[in-house]
């Protein structure tokens, strides 16, 4: 028999600590289970194998603890349920023995009173009658008194408009007011209006109603909705071309974007040429493939990579973004680690997506809000392009993605000359 090599002797060693582990697994002492895996790791940190029964045992140990936690709540609520009953027992005895004692005092009580009710009945009945006339004339004297303090109250406050009034028309005379802040203000109000497109009714009183309160002239008024109505149209042509919702396909989008937006025939031709221009300057529209299960960041990164040129493919599990990636090829690859809602995790993500032959090179980025060491280093070592942590500003992911995706482009070039060579 051949002599054994020191990795052959680890790996007996390793696959003798698996086998006792499979056999405790099903004798089921999870715990034991789990110290012969940490002994094996030891002897063999990079075994498979390994991995595999550590998530097993860590699953094994979620489910065994939740069964004992279960059982003590379940033992717990009867002990519980049963004392609540004696006891409840107890007090329904007490309280009809009470209640008993009390109905027959009540009877002896109402029997005593039941002639001084009828004798005061009538009694009772005038005095109401008399306070209730006494009450409506103290109400018709408050009323009379509320009424003159209403009318004083108006008439100090038309002589205060009348004198702010006064004071505006001074400081206008005297040049003496800067508009700049009413200007921001009004500028600002537009903004949030056209958001969405043209002003409603209800939205247009505001308008008019602001206009009055910050001395906005019809003149300005026209030219800041102006200004602001065709950035708005911009940014929501940008935002709809980067999302892929215009194409040849669906022109009728865009008319109706214009129709929203009230985009006069003269001005959407600059305005698209702007637009058109912009896209041109950069370079081609790269794909990036977005995975995190926190569904309101992901609308955040997918709307800020969107807007800085990149076409997105988003995705709140690791399962979905797997099964597309079977079948499509990105640029880019940005994923969560810590993927709660998905049966694969962000490291098991990464090995599967590495054993797709059309996706060994693609970048791939980790992103989570853990700043544990050792999970970098794993990512690290398991050969991750880049790693950025939560929180992270717009222009650190975005320059992050660009620099993969330059040296992913100088890779696939460089392997294309190779190729012809």
């Amino acid at each position: 028999m051949a002599n054994l090599t020191p990795r052959d002797d680890i790996r007996k060693k390793v696959s003798e600590i698996l086998k006792r582990v499979d056999q405790l697994i099903r004798a089921g002492d999870i715990d034991q289970s789990i110290r012969e895996i940490i002994r094996a790791k030891e002897i063999d940190p990079k075994n498979v194998y390994i991995r595999a029964y550590e998530e097993r045992l860590a699953f094994l140990k979620e489910e065994h603890e939740k069964h004992a936690e279960e059982e003590r709540t379940r033992k717990a609520a009867e002990e519980a349920a049963r004392k609540r009953d004696e006891e409840a027992r107890k007090r329904l005895e007490e309280e009809w023995k009470r209640q008993e004692e009390q109905r027959r005092a009540r009877e002896e009580e109402e029997r005593r009173k039941e002639q001084q009710r009828l004798e005061e009945q009538q009694r009772k009945k005038l005095e109401a009658e008399r306070r209730a006339a006494e009450q409506q004339k103290e109400r018709l004297e408050e009323e009379r008194r509320q009424l003159e303090d209403e009318l004083r109250a108006a008439e100090e406050e038309l002589r205060r408009q009348e004198e702010e009034l006064k004071q505006k028309a001074e400081l206008l005379k005297r040049g003496d007011e800067d508009p700049s802040s009413a200007v921001l203000k009004y500028r600002q109000a537009l903004r949030e209006v056209w958001l969405d497109g043209a002003a409603t009714q209800d939205e247009e009183a505001r308008l008019s109603s602001l206009r009055g309160e910050l001395t906005i002239t019809d003149e300005q008024h026209r030219e800041l909705e102006k200004e602001v109505k065709f950035d708005m149209y911009y940014a929501a042509l940008k935002r709809a071309w980067s999302s892929g919702a215009i194409t040849p396909q669906t022109a009728s989008q865009l008319s109706e974007l214009r129709k929203k937006f009230l985009i006069p025939p003269e001005d959407h031709d600059r305005i698209e040429a702007r637009l058109l221009w912009e896209l041109r300057q950069g370079q081609e529209r790269a794909d990036i493939l977005v995975v995190d299960d926190d569904t309101k960041l992901l609308g955040v990164i997918t709307e800020t990579l969107q807007e800085a040129g990149f076409n997105v493919k988003s995705f709140p599990s690791s399962d979905d973004a797997f099964t597309y990636l079977k079948q499509h090829t990105p640029d880019l690859i940005l994923s969560d680690i810590n993927l709660e809602t998905s049966t694969m995790g962000g490291f098991t993500f990464y090995e599967k997506v590495r054993e797709l032959d059309a996706l060994q090179d693609v970048p791939f980025i980790f992103l989570s809000g853990l700043t544990d060491e050792v999970l970098i280093r794993t990512g690290k070592e398991m050969g991750v392009d880049d790693y950025i942590t939560k929180p992270f500003s717009d222009e650190t992911l975005i320059a992050t993605i660009k620099g993969k995706l330059k040296r992913y482009k100088q890779l696939k070039e460089r392997k294309a000359r190779n190729n012809k060579t």
